[in-house]
Order: C-alpha cells, then structure tokens, then sequence
C-alpha cells in the first residue's frame, strides 16, 4: 500500500497553496491503486479475458506508461511545493479520494476468497470506468508549474480496454461477464460524484481543483460498442455539481 493512504486529517490551512498538489494526488491514487492493478488483473487472468498474445503486449505497455505518469506526477506534486512553507509529505494526511476508498471495501469483502476471479471482474471494472474519468496532466505540455488541470483525456487507454473486453465477450464466462456490468455501473456511481474530502483546505470560495472528468457519455458509448446491451449497464449520470 502507498504512502498516499495513511488516512488522517492535515492542520488547516488559510491559503490555496494545496489545490494543484491535491489534483495531482487523487489522479496518483486513481492511476496507482485503480487502473494499475485493474491492468495488472487483466494480465494475470489471460484465460478468463480471452488475451491474445498481441493485446497482452499492448497491456503490459499500458502499465509501463501508467507507472511513468504515476512517477512524474509525483515530482510535479515536489515542484508544486518548492516555493511554499508545507512539505511534500503532508499529503500522506490526506483521506483517500472516493472511487479508492469504494474498491478498497468491496475487495476486502471476505466474498472473494471463494470467488477470485469476482474480485478480478472488480478490478478491471473499476479500471475500465477510472479511464473513463483520468485525464494525463503529463502529456499536454502542462508538466510544470503551469499546470491547467484540463488536459486530454486518455482515449488510446479506453479504445485499448474496449477492444479486450469485446474480445473477450463471446468466450467470457456469464457468471464474470454479469458481474463485470454490475461493478461498472457501481464504479460509475463512485466516479460521478465529484469527492470533496478535504473541505478545510484554501479559501472557502474556492472550488477544488480536479484532474478528474468522468465522462458518461463515453463510457455509455463503449459500453455499447462492447456488446452490451445499454439496459444491461446502469451508468450514472455526471453530478450537477462538479
């Protein structure tokens, strides 16, 4: 486990000097402890995925490029703090974003023991919804300073998710293939609405900074050019408030 989930309450501060170091940190937790393990579970079950040898090679490049991004992130959250009286490590007091803290409790549930390849179907679920959700503050010429917290979105990852689970579809075992829907629509459910766990930090009318952007409609769309049926996928809607 990271040292980004040591759960407690930093001091508060009267200034909004955290916002960006925040940002960075729930795309880090979302990146290292959603979509890095859920790949990871993809790779280790390449018979239930159906994984040719071609999209296995493609994954094992995902998780190379995710663990770069996971890296750089980190030294941006360094720089962010160059100029400011608060260390790097007073993050670690920060409570865990939303969507972590859900897949953490449904795979710790005692369930899963006699049914591993469920806990596999949750973790690629909650994958698939997170690059649905990530956007990749390192490659639009933000990795600085200038950081603008709206860079693009992570499309070769959903296309390359996509295809897998389409390919894995037809030869998918029904009992994995129902459970995956349902912890897709869950993992939506977590993604759609925007967590706010540090609400002493900056100024009150400040709204937090988010690398975020849960995108639905995507995520409805390739749902639907899987296989599935759009009544058989309850993706939530994005949250009003943002």
């Amino acid at each position: 486990m990271t040292d980004t989930l040591t759960i407690r309450r930093l001091t508060r501060l009267d200034d909004n000097r955290f916002r960006r170091p925040l940002a960075l940190l729930e795309a880090i937790e979302v990146d290292e402890l959603i979509v890095i393990p859920g790949v990871d579970a993809l790779l280790d079950a390449p018979g239930e995925f159906s994984l040719r040898f071609d999209a296995s090679i493609a994954l094992s490049g995902l998780l190379r490029k995710h663990a770069h991004r996971v890296g750089v992130m980190k030294r941006m959250i360094v720089e962010e703090f160059d100029e400011t009286p608060y260390a790097p490590t007073s993050l670690r007091h920060i409570p865990i974003c939303l969507p972590v803290r859900a897949l953490q409790y449904i795979v710790d549930d005692d369930r899963w023991r006699t049914d591993p390849s469920g806990r596999i179907a949750v973790q690629v679920a909650f994958a698939f919804v997170a690059v649905h959700a990530l956007t990749d503050p390192t490659d639009c010429g933000t990795a600085s300073r200038s950081l603008t917290l709206r860079p693009r979105p992570l499309h070769d990852d959903r296309a390359l998710l996509r295809s897998v689970l389409a390919g894995a579809l037809a030869g998918m075992d029904s009992v994995v293939a129902d459970q995956l829907r349902l912890y897709i629509s869950k993992a939506s459910a977590f993604f759609a609405v925007r967590d706010e766990p540090q609400p002493a930090f900056g100024a009150a009318e400040a709204a937090p900074s988010t690398l975020l952007d849960y995108n639905p409609d995507a995520l409805r769309e390739a749902c639907r050019a899987i296989g599935w049926d759009p009544r058989a996928v309850r993706i939530a809607a994005r949250s009003a408030v943002r």
